[in-house]
């Protein structure tokens, strides 16, 4: 059944503002790079990479600015009605793979026309080319699916289309308050890379495609500059000095992590980490400071002592 997640929310609209504020504060800094890459003149499929489950969309939103995205998730999720619709509602549609059979993998071609109708009224989509996610540094092989979706769109809709490569590259896989960089490389005009390849085999030109945009994504991973080493000493003295401070924070802001910690333990994909932080901390705003003074001071502990 086709759907409309396009459609303007005000809802959504207004909800965006607290979300992006909770994705920020998720870190202790968020470097953007390269947005001036993201075309002006076409239709825009974004393709990161995945190495933080339901964090990565998130962190997507902050590269587009305000404006809505479209996202893709496994399709088995959307079982329950009511997970369905609040799926829907944040603009994310069902995409099955291989793993949930044959005819479970015929209804993507309904999801791809819906992602192509979202392109013809103007909003970007966002898919993960690996297929899944993995919390380490690299990139898994790359599928041909998201360069099938562009050329239909293309073809469809007669306007260029471009699948845009971001690398994400988080300090920290299972911990907050690091820091992270997202890199938006540069576009890959689908039409044109087709025609400019139109006596290759079409097999010859997916290939083609996959390989650029596995180069683009993989040239601006691991980007995060090392963090300055203090003096032993010194770093021993604050430790002790701040450790006070960390312990009140620790204390004020025990219904944030008590809840994560625990959920995490009995996680068997740590990759969702991030997401758990990042939904226990969504009810509790008043003690967001508390909490990213807390993990912050954590971690320089850590990297102090090479925990």
């Amino acid at each position: 059944m086709a759907t409309d997640i396009f459609k303007y929310s005000r809802v959504y609209d207004w909800g965006r503002y607290y979300f992006d504020l909770c994705t920020r504060t998720q870190f202790s800094r968020v470097i953007i790079r390269g947005r001036e890459n993201i075309p002006s003149d076409g239709l825009i499929i974004y393709a990161p990479n995945h190495v933080a489950a339901m964090m990565d969309p998130l962190v997507t939103l902050l590269v587009n600015g305000h404006g809505p995205v479209g996202f893709g998730a496994r399709s088995d999720i959307f079982a329950n009605p009511i997970a369905a619709w609040a799926l829907h509602f944040v603009r994310i549609l069902p995409l099955a793979r291989e793993r949930n059979g044959l005819k479970e993998v015929a209804k993507n071609y309904e999801t791809f026309d819906d992602i192509v109708n979202c392109l013809r009224h103007g909003m970007p989509f966002c898919m993960y080319a690996e297929g899944t996610h993995r919390p380490e540094r690299g990139l898994l092989p790359l599928k041909k699916g998201v360069f099938r979706i562009a050329k239909m769109a293309n073809e469809q809709l007669g306007k260029p289309v471009y699948v845009v490569p971001i690398s994400s590259d988080y300090e920290y896989f299972y911990k907050p308050m690091g820091r992270i960089a997202l890199t938006v490389g540069e576009p890959i005009n689908v039409g044109e890379y087709f025609e400019e390849h139109k006596d290759q085999p079409e097999a010859s030109i997916y290939k083609g495609l996959v390989d650029t945009l596995t180069t683009r994504i993989k040239e601006n991973l691991e980007v995060l500059p090392q963090r300055k080493k203090c003096n032993k000493a010194l770093g021993v003295l604050g430790s002790v000095l701040s450790l006070p401070v960390w312990l009140v924070c620790a204390i004020l802001s025990i219904p944030i992590w008590l809840p994560s910690k625990l959920i995490i333990h009995f996680m068997e994909d740590k990759a969702f980490s991030h997401t758990v932080y990042f939904a226990i901390r969504l009810f509790f705003p008043y003690l967001w400071p508390f909490y990213s003074l807390m993990a912050y001071l954590e971690n320089r502990y850590c990297d102090l002592f090479r925990v």
